[in-house]
C-alpha cells in the first residue's frame, strides 16, 4: 500500500488542529524530514491554501463569512513561537492592567514578556490588504514568569504597572 505525500499528510494535521491555527514546521517533524516538511510547506503556501506570515510561521486561513478571511491573532502566533522555541511569554504589563480594569489605558505596540531572549518578531500580512504588523518579545526575570496561573499573572502585572501610590481600596476591590 502507498504511503501519503508529506504534503496531504501536513495538510491532514492542519484540518485536525482547525481553520485559524498558527503552525511551525516544528509541528510536523514526525511526519517526514525537516526538507519533506518544508517542501510541504512550500508547496501549500504556493497553492494558497496556507500564508507564510513570518519567518517559520504557517497561517491556516478561516474562509468565508462577512468579512472575507480571518486574520490570526497575536496570541496565536505568540502560543506557536512561545512552543516552537521552549520559552514562556506572557502579556506586559500595561495589558494586564488593561485586562484586570486597573488602568483604561490601552497598549497600542504588541508586546510580550519572555523568559527567552528580547527581540522583534515581524509579521508578513495574514491576509491581502493587511498591513505587516510586529510583536516584541522583551526579557523579563524568570520570577516574574512564574505565577502559578494566568490570572494570578495578570493581577499581579497590572498591580505593578500602577505601582504602589496609585493602588488604592478601590483597586484592591476589584
Amino acid at each position: 500500500m502507498k504511503r501519503p505525500s508529506v504534503e496531504k499528510l501536513v495538510l491532514a494535521r492542519m484540518e485536525e488542529r482547525g481553520r485559524g491555527s498558527v503552525f511551525t514546521p516544528k509541528d510536523f517533524c514526525d511526519l517526514g524530514g525537516q526538507s519533506a516538511v518544508a517542501v510541504a510547506l512550500h508547496r501549500l503556501v504556493k497553492k494558497e491554501v496556507v500564508r507564510n506570515i513570518g519567518n517559520g510561521l504557517y497561517f491556516f486561513p478561516e474562509l468565508g463569512g462577512m468579512f472575507g478571511e480571518s486574520s490570526a491573532t497575536s496570541h496565536d502566533i505568540v502560543a506557536a513561537i512561545a512552543k516552537r522555541d521552549g520559552i514562556r511569554i506572557r502579556p506586559t504589563r500595561a495589558y494586564a492592567a488593561n485586562v484586570t480594569g486597573l488602568s483604561t489605558q490601552v497598549p497600542t505596540r504588541t508586546a510580550f514578556q519572555t523568559d527567552g531572549r528580547s527581540r522583534t518578531i515581524r509579521l508578513r500580512p495574514t491576509r491581502p490588504g493587511d498591513r505587516e504588523q510586529e510583536i516584541i518579545l522583551r526579557h523579563s526575570s524568570s520570577r516574574y514568569m512564574k505565577a502559578r496561573t494566568d490570572t494570578n499573572y495578570l493581577v499581579i502585572q497590572g498591580l505593578r504597572a500602577m505601582g504602589p501610590e496609585e493602588v488604592g481600596d478601590r483597586e484592591l476591590a476589584n
